[in-house]
Formats: structure tokens, C-alpha cells, sequence
């Protein structure tokens, strides 16, 4: 069974024009993003909008050129900073927490467009944490499941 139902002219237009992005791809070619994405994924290439391919060895050189820092290895740093910041208590229950239990979270989801910026995170506990996972704040479904 084939992953997607592209044809070759549609495999190359998207090879040819992967910097428009995968949604004018879409919206250009008529067929869903999702056949896009898994084609791009297949051949390892990005559909980002102004995107190129990128091998794997050239992402950690890109990043450190960039200055790109990822999430997961600057946990500690934010962490340690938010703690300064705000106390060992929960933003969303106010429970006071141990530093291990707590956890940074997202204010804005990056799921719902938020960012790494200092000013978007919080600290958590883990069952507020996981409660809120991609709702907004002010969700009436997370607001009533911590109250």
C-alpha cells in the first residue's frame, strides 16, 4: 500500500518548490498537507516555508551557527531561573513543591503558538502540568479540573 497517492510530477513540483511551505504546497497542488509532510519526511527534506534540506550531521552545525538552543538541554537553566523568579510554587494551585517535582511549563502551549521566551514559562506541579498539557490558561476545562 502506498503512503501517499502523489504522482511524480507532484513528487517533483514538491521537491522544486519545497520553501513555499507545506501548506501553499498543499493549497497549490490540491491534495492534503498531510501527503506533503510524509513525503518530505520520506526523502528528508523541509517544507518549512524558506526550508532546504538538511542533512543530519549539518542540523548541529546549523544550530550552533544559529544559536539555537533546544528545549530539552536548556530544562535545567530555565528551570533554576524560574525558581529564582517564583518560589517552589505551583503557578496554577499554589502547592509548594520540592525543586525536583517541579516542572516548567508552558503558559501558552507552543502547541497553541507559544514560546521558550522566559516570559511564557512557569513552574508546575506534575499534576497541573498534565492537566493543562496543551489547553490555554484561562481553558475553562483546565480551570475547573485544578479548582
Amino acid at each position: 500500500m502506498p503512503r501517499n497517492n502523489l504522482t511524480e510530477e507532484q513528487k517533483d513540483f514538491i521537491r522544486k518548490h519545497a520553501e513555499l511551505g507545506g501548506n501553499a504546497l498543499a493549497q497549490a497542488l490540491g491534495v492534503p498537507r498531510g501527503a506533503i509532510y510524509q513525503l518530505a519526511t520520506d526523502e528528508k527534506f523541509s517544507v518549512k516555508k524558506g526550508g532546504k534540506k538538511i542533512e543530519p550531521h549539518e542540523k548541529a552545525i546549523s544550530r550552533m551557527v544559529k544559536g539555537y538552543s533546544s528545549w530539552p538541554k536548556n530544562y535545567r537553566r530555565y528551570k533554576k531561573e524560574l525558581v529564582e523568579r517564583d518560589g517552589l510554587r505551583c503557578h496554577y494551585c499554589d502547592v509548594l513543591m520540592n525543586y525536583k517535582e517541579a516542572q516548567v511549563d508552558h503558559i501558552l502551549a507552543k502547541a497553541r503558538g507559544g514560546s521558550d521566551a522566559p516570559t511564557n514559562l512557569v513552574l508546575a506541579c506534575y499534576r497541573c502540568n498534565n492537566l493543562k498539557s496543551t489547553l490555554c490558561y484561562s481553558c475553562p476545562e483546565f480551570r475547573n479540573a485544578i479548582t
